[in-house]
């Protein structure tokens, strides 16, 4: 058998094998790890291994991360120690182990014990001689002893998992955003609105501060035009995003408060103007996609709930009656800023050469 410096010449004439060590002042070096290596009962065959361990120090411990790559797999390991004097020791078992198993395992395994050697057959028991001479019955021959089987040879120790990758933090993101809509039930006519809004986006939570205005729209009585109405509005929308990805489906409650703006029009021995308050609730429904992480093109629709009922009159004769239910259908286009606007689960839609 070699000793340990022997089998140290040999593994340095056979090339120094691909092993980067890197430790702190005091602790084993690589020719230490090589030391080690050398100091098995049979060193392992190096050829095509190569090997990374970092030894640094973390919370009052040492620690040491073993990056092996063999011919056959690659694996990381992570050692953790009071001290860094028995690091080298860890990390040549560890390399050993990686690249031959069950063969460092069977020379760390303890011999197999010697068999008990058989017990010698009792002597047969005298037979006193009958009177008359009759043949001796036929003795059964004793049963051999059944011997214990062989040890199960001793398996690799598994190895560690890999640890889990560390949680992503989600970062504020701040959006904003131009879009237009259409108007049906709470309006005379279908209408148009323009508008904006401005918000933030966190995981899975948007909030919008939103703004939109309706252009003047007639007002009919009797085939004659007889005045006009447009509409502002302010208000707040919160919305769960389901499927933050480069599609979401934001699910969104709001509520808006303004002002319908009415003049009359035409010939009329008095013109006079009305600004009847306005408030909604709205429930909605929409689909942005992403084609960009900064930038969402998006759909909605949103079911306008109007407690409030203006009146319109034209000398005494209703005109038109703001109905409590209505739909609006809009889209718009949105910017996204600020530093969780990479990280709000949106991906580039184009891909990468």
């Amino acid at each position: 058998m070699l000793g340990p410096t022997s089998a140290l010449l040999l593994l340095s004439l056979a090339g120094p094998p691909a092993i980067e060590w890197r430790a702190p002042a005091g602790c084993p070096t690589r020719d230490d790890v090589l030391e080690a290596l050398a100091a098995l009962t049979r060193p392992p065959d190096l050829e095509g291994v190569r090997v990374r361990g970092v030894v640094r120090r973390v919370a009052g411990r040492y620690e040491l991360r073993l990056d092996i790559h063999t011919q056959r797999l690659t694996q990381r390991r992570v050692e953790r120690a009071d001290a860094c004097d028995s690091l080298d020791g860890a990390a040549a078992l560890i390399i050993a182990i990686a690249i031959d198993p069950l063969e460092f395992a069977n020379q760390l395994a303890p011999p197999a014990p010697e068999p008990e050697p058989e017990p010698e057959p009792a002597p047969p028991t005298p037979v006193p001689p009958p009177p008359d001479p009759v043949e001796p019955a036929p003795v059964d021959p004793e049963p051999s002893p059944v011997r214990d089987p062989p040890p199960a040879p001793p398996t690799a120790p598994p190895s560690r998992p890999p640890a889990p990758p560390p949680a992503r933090a989600h970062k504020l993101s701040v959006l904003l955003r131009v879009d237009g809509a259409i108007d049906a039930g709470a309006t005379p006519t279908i209408a148009g609105d323009i508008g904006g809004a401005f918000g933030f986006l966190y995981h899975r939570l948007r909030v919008e501060a939103v703004g939109h205005y309706m252009p003047a729209r007639p007002l009919t009585f009797e085939d004659a035009r007889v005045g006009v109405v447009a509409r502002w509005a302010l208000g707040v929308r919160g919305c769960g995003r389901f499927l933050p990805g480069s599609l979401e489906i934001p699910v969104c409650l709001g509520l808006e408060g303004g002002q319908l703006l009415a003049e009359g029009a035409g010939i009329t021995v008095d013109r006079r103007q009305a600004r009847p308050p306005w408030f909604a609730v709205l429930l909605g429904l929409g689909l942005v996609w992403s084609p960009h992480p900064r930038v969402g093109l998006g759909v909605r629709t949103d079911f306008v709930i109007a407690p409030l009922r203006a009146q319109f009159t034209v000398s005494d004769e209703l005109v038109f009656i703001t109905q409590p239910v209505g739909v609006r259908f809009g889209g718009g286009l949105e910017i996204r800023l600020g530093p969780g606007a990479r990280r709000d689960g949106s991906t580039s839609a184009r891909p990468k050469k």
